[in-house]
């Protein structure tokens, strides 16, 4: 199933392992890692960093020169299994970074949200990659299992 998305800009990952960063600088805390190959949507370009957007609705930060600016055409899987699999995997790479984050930040819920959030930009990032999947197609995706209830 193919979804065109005009009017968005995207970027590329040109190299392997990638650092994906909480904020703009080279000395921040790293993410996860991107994929050559990998595409994320732009959000922004700050100096020498694209901003993009990851799944847990936060901005993260990729050095420019290791990316490229692309166009994207989404294209889900054909197969409604195949989506709902990758849909709970999501849902169980969520569950996953709260269960994590509330043990490491029991009585802070400041850290715990914030921990829970990178982790689940790092743990759904994984999913996608076990799958081979493009990142944009994550809300797609979700949105399709919500309508269905695939979660229960």
């Amino acid at each position: 199933m193919i979804l065109p998305l005009f009017g968005q800009n995207y970027i590329q990952v040109i190299k392997s392992d990638v650092n994906i960063r909480f904020s703009p600088s080279s000395s921040s805390s790293v993410i996860t890692q991107a994929k050559n190959g990998d595409v994320f949507e732009l959000v922004n370009e700050k100096s020498a960093w694209f901003e993009i957007t990851m799944f847990s609705g936060e901005y993260r930060y990729i050095y420019k020169s290791l990316c490229k600016k692309t166009g994207y055409v989404l294209s889900l899987p054909e197969s409604g299994q195949f989506r709902k699999t990758v849909f709970l995997a999501l849902l169980n790479a969520e569950d996953k970074a709260q269960r994590v984050a509330d043990k490491n930040y029991p009585n802070d819920i400041y850290k715990n949200i914030d921990y829970a959030r990178s982790l689940n930009d790092k743990y759904k990032l994984d999913v996608l990659h076990k799958f081979d999947l493009q990142p944009p197609i994550y809300s797609k995706i979700i949105l399709e299992g919500v309508k269905k209830k695939w979660d229960r």
